[in-house]
Formats: structure tokens, sequence, C-alpha cells
């Protein structure tokens, strides 16, 4: 028998230093993912699809992604679409927004802003199109807003090519055709306001247009439609407990728990997303059993999401949780919330979550 070679055997624990770790993540994410169904979730109907569920095509969404991100990049990424095996269609509406993403990057913000909505006019219920030009338009919302008030502005106007998008825009698109995906952006871009505006004034009918909005996707033939229970879930978990809201008597107290229970249990009926989606989903299933005050199933399922992704903001956010005691969680959940909507650099409403 030869004998194994001395270097071999020595290579063997380095190895195991970095083997041993990664095991032990894949066997405890495997086991967090294991337990959900002991936290009552919801059941999933069988009849359910991944393209009811709107997870259908995460992989060439993340494609078409990294793509149209190439143009605000260095990226190697090929100018072609065409390469990207899409429709098309696609290639021809992914190309006319990714023009447009450079153009806005050159600083010609108004025709840049018009090639994209040009774009996606002709794939109108594109996720990935439809996500970049919302938050195109919010980082250039953002921006105008914190010059203004570094001028001393008291009431800052957007200009005119500012001024209702995107909003206005995807009124437009669900006017003339409307699907479930062009009333999800809609109702994602009313929340786009809530985020730049958190004026209770503005913040609270803005949330309650969003909830209106994405109720009816749910109810109109798409109960399993996890981009808008998602959405939906989050407005009702990010609205202050102690206020009166304007359609409280119409909104349980277990809202949020219900939509993003229902997301989390579609998302291990088909195995599908990230690690970061899924400890994002069980996190926020957390957070919104405190709302429920049930705070022993909320830090279960801190625990899931932090033994489902190493990503390092999820951590961190698990850790502050932990250290909050019975008496104040609640109150210590809002300020965590509070500061969550005000990272704008990084916005709540970023569909791009669901495919990277």
């Amino acid at each position: 028998m030869t004998e194994p070679h001395p270097e071999t055997i020595h290579a063997s624990p380095r190895r195991l230093k970095w083997v041993i770790p990664a095991l032990t993540f894949v066997v405890l994410a495997g086991v967090a993912w294991s337990r959900v169904g002991l936290l009552d979730l919801p059941s999933v109907p069988r009849s359910l699809t991944l393209g009811d569920a709107g997870l259908s095509d995460l992989s060439s969404q993340a494609r078409l992604d990294d793509y149209l991100r190439a143009a605000t990049t260095q990226s190697t990424t090929a100018n072609d679409a065409t390469s990207l095996g899409l429709s098309d269609k696609t290639v021809s509406a992914a190309s006319a927004v990714r023009d447009g993403m450079r153009a806005v990057q050159r600083g010609d913000v108004l025709d840049g802003l018009e090639r994209m909505r040009e774009g996606i006019r002709l794939d109108p219920t594109n996720l990935v199109l439809t996500n970049a030009y919302r938050m195109v338009v919010f980082g250039l919302q953002r921006e105008w807003l914190r010059a203004e008030r570094e001028r001393g502005s008291i009431m800052p106007q957007f200009p005119p090519h500012l001024d209702g998008e995107p909003i206005r825009f995807f009124e437009e698109l669900d006017r003339k055709q409307s699907t479930r995906e062009t009333k999800l952006n809609l109702a994602l871009a009313w929340v786009d306001r809530m985020l730049l505006f958190p004026a209770l004034e503005i913040k609270a009918p803005s949330s309650v247009e969003a909830v209106k909005l994405l109720t009816e996707i749910i109810d109109d033939g798409n109960p399993g439609y996890v981009p808008a229970l998602f959405a939906r879930g989050l407005n009702h978990l990010h609205r202050p407990a102690r206020l009166v809201w304007p359609e409280a008597d119409k909104t349980p107290p277990d809202a949020a728990a219900r939509d993003i229970g229902l997301c989390v249990a579609i998302g291990r009926k088909f195995g599908v997303g990230s690690n970061r989606l899924q400890a994002a989903l069980a996190m926020a299933l957390g957070d919104a059993y405190v709302k429920a005050g049930r705070y022993d199933v909320a830090r279960s399922w801190w625990q899931i999401a932090q033994n489902m992704s190493r990503d390092a903001a999820i951590q961190e956010s698990i850790r502050r949780r932990y250290g909050w005691s019975d008496g104040e969680i609640l109150d210590r959940l809002e300020e965590e919330l509070d500061r969550a909507r005000a990272e704008l650099d990084d916005p709540m409403t970023d569909l791009a979550l669901m495919w990277r």
C-alpha cells in the first residue's frame, strides 16, 4: 500500500480549520430552517406555484440586475444584453434602461430618466427594470433634499423632473396595463415617499395608500404573491405601536406576523432565495411577533435568522435584539425600526434583496 505523502498528512488539519466551521454553519442553517414548522407558520396551498409566488426566475433576475449595475460601476459585465438569455423584448428594454442609468450618472438626468421610462414601457412587468427606476429616482430625490437642507431650506421642493416621481410614472403604467407588478411598484413608490418624508402627516397616508394597493394585489387572485405580502407585512410592522393609525380598526395586532409568516412558509416550501433573504424574512417575522406580544416566539425567529446568514449587518441587528428585556422590547424595537427607515442609502423598498 502506498504511504500518504507527509505534506498531505500535515495539510489535513489546516483544511479542517475552515471545513469544520463551514459544515457547522450549513448544519445549523438546515436545522434552523427545519424548525420553522414548529413556530406557527401558516399552511401554503398545494396548488401554489413558484410563478404564483413571484419567485420563479430569481437567477435570471440576478443576472439582469448585475447587467444594470454595471452601468454605474467599472464592472466588466458585457455591454450586450443578448448574452443574458432573455427575451428580445426584455433585451431591448434592459438596454434602454441601462443607457438611461449611464446618462443619469453623466449628469444628463432629464434624458436619462426618460430613456429609462422608455425601456420600462417595453417590459412593464419586469421587476428588475422597474426597481432600478425607483431606486435611481429615490437616490436623486434623497440627494436633492440633502443639498436643500444644507442650504437651509425649510420646505424644499423637488424640481419638475423629480416632482411627483416615481408615483406619476407607475400610475401611468397601471392605468395602461394594470398587473400585480405595476401595482406593486406603485405601492412601493408610496413607501419611498414615506421614507423621504418621515413626518407623520405624510407617513401615515402614504402607508395607508400603499397597504390599500398591496391588498388589492393580494385579494385579486394573488394570495401567495411574496413581494406584495412582504411589503404589506413591513408596512404593518413599521407602524408605531402606540399611535392610533387611520385604519387601526381594520388591522389586527398580528397582521404583520400573518403576512411575513406566509412569506417564510412559502420560501420554505420551495427552498428558494439566498440565505440573506431567508434570514431577513426570519428576523422580520421575529419583529412582527414582538408587535403581536409573543416575545418568546420572536426570540426563536431571531435565533433562526442568526443561524441562516453570516451577513454582518444581520448578525449585528440580531445581537442588539438579544439584549432587550421584555419590559423594554417594544420600545427598543420601535427605535430599531426607526433607524432602519432612516437608512436611505439602502432603502427597505429595494426589491434587489429578493434576487441578490
